[in-house]
């Protein structure tokens, strides 16, 4: 899939690609450049920090074949950066921790849609994506759409004076009900003793997976079954 890449930077990076059939006045599953979907998938996992991602990168979690996927089906696809919950500033104080990433992922709308007469795709038709906790920041963003509750975080790192209501939400097992996590797991998953999981090391704010397993022990298993 060819495409364009044109990169803005704000308070936080963006990335924008554009299906290049539609500088040469094609037409792409109905969409031109002005009516095409705008998608926003986030690399979010873990309320980590999502750094923007391009078609083609290989890295674990920067969803890079969802990008190319849209981009096929031509829509417009944004890649924002957004802050997490392990971002430091220079005093070693934490400032990605809620809402920041959801105040990046608004900022970003309003972005797009505060500079409508320049950018490409419908400002209209902006459709959120992600998985796990990116999952979570997708839906909260549709469901919290111009709230007042942000509007101070937003002043604060200098977001444009538009609206951050979006057009649809596309989660994959969003993790946003969080004081009911524990039993919901243990409810599905009671009496399976092994466990699979990952091993998640910091090196320069950013997350390294290794995989990691084992068995519950006595007292583990005890407390399965009490949360279930």
């Amino acid at each position: 899939m060819d495409y364009v890449s044109k990169p803005v930077h704000s308070i936080q990076k963006m990335n924008v690609f554009v299906p290049l059939g539609y500088y040469k006045n094609e037409i792409i599953n109905d969409y031109g450049l002005n009516t095409a979907p705008i998608f926003m998938p986030n690399t979010v996992g873990g309320y980590f920090p999502g750094p923007r991602t391009f078609p083609g990168n290989k890295k674990i979690l920067y969803n890079s074949s969802t990008m190319v996927k849209a981009l096929s089906r031509g829509y417009v696809v944004v890649s924002a950066g957004l802050r997490g919950r392990t971002l430091t500033n220079e005093k070693g104080e934490f400032i990605g921790k809620a809402p920041a990433f959801i105040i990046d992922m608004k900022a970003a709308i309003r972005y797009i849609k505060f500079n409508k007469d320049n950018f490409p795709g419908d400002v209209n038709k902006i459709i959120t994506n992600g998985t796990s906790a990116g999952g979570a920041i997708s839906a909260l963003i549709g469901a919290s759409g111009n709230n007042v509750f942000f509007e101070k975080e937003l002043d604060e790192i200098g977001a444009a004076d538009s609206s951050d209501n979006i057009f649809a939400v596309s989660a994959y097992c969003p993790i946003h009900n969080l004081e009911n996590a524990d039993a919901a797991y243990e409810w599905q998953f009671n009496g399976i003793n092994d466990w699979h999981t990952q091993k998640i090391d910091i090196k320069n704010g950013k997350a390294e997976f290794s995989p990691l397993n084992g068995q519950l022990n006595e007292l583990e298993k005890q407390l399965s079954s009490k949360l279930k």
